[in-house]
C-alpha cells in the first residue's frame, strides 16, 4: 500500500460549514427558548443543541489541529482502492426513501409498529439476515423508544400496540 503525504493547511470550507451549522443551531435554540423557557418546551431541543454544538466544536478543533500540523496522510492512492459499487452509491437514497415512507405512514402504522418496521427494513437493506435478531432488536428498540417518548412528551402519540 502506497501512502502519500501532502502539504495542507486549515480547511476553511469545513470550518465555514461548521460555523453555519452552529449558527443555525444557536438561532433555533434561542427561538425555542424565547417562545417558552419551560422544561417541557426545551426537553428535546436543549440537549440536542448542546450535543450539536459540542460535536461542531470537536470537529472544528480536529480540522484546525490537522491543518496546523501541515502534513497529513492522504491515505492510499485511489487506484489501489476498490471502486464503489452501484449499491454503495444508491444506499443513502434507499435509506432516505425508507425513512420517508416511515414518516408518511406513521399516522396509519403508529409510532410503535412503524418504528419496528423501519428498523427491520433498514437492517435488511444493510445486510442483516439473522431472523432472531431481525425480530427481537426492532421490537425492543421500538418498545423502548415508544415508552420513553410517551413519558417525555406532553401530548399523545398514535400507537397500535403500546
Amino acid at each position: 500500500m502506497t501512502i502519500r503525504t501532502v502539504q495542507r493547511g486549515i480547511d476553511w470550507g469545513h470550518i465555514a460549514l461548521l460555523v453555519v451549522l452552529a449558527g443555525i443551531t444557536i438561532w433555533y435554540l434561542h427561538d425555542a427558548w424565547s417562545a417558552s423557557s419551560r422544561v417541557r418546551n426545551l426537553i428535546l431541543v436543549l440537549p440536542a443543541s448542546i450535543l450539536a454544538l459540542a460535536l461542531a466544536a470537536g470537529i472544528a478543533g480536529g480540522v484546525i489541529l490537522r491543518g496546523l500540523k501541515g502534513v497529513g496522510d492522504a491515505g492510499p492512492e485511489p487506484a489501489n482502492g476498490p471502486a464503489p459499487t452501484l449499491r454503495d452509491r444508491i444506499y443513502p437514497l434507499i435509506l432516505m426513501a425508507i425513512f420517508a415512507l416511515y414518516i408518511l405512514t406513521l399516522p396509519v402504522t403508529g409510532f410503535d409498529v412503524g418504528s419496528a418496521l423501519f428498523v427491520i427494513i433498514a437492517l435488511m437493506v444493510d445486510g442483516e439476515r439473522r431472523p432472531l435478531f431481525l425480530i427481537l432488536y426492532p421490537a425492543a428498540f421500538a418498545a423502548l423508544c415508544t415508552l420513553l417518548f410517551r413519558w417525555l412528551l406532553p401530548y399523545p402519540m398514535t400507537t397500535l400496540i403500546l
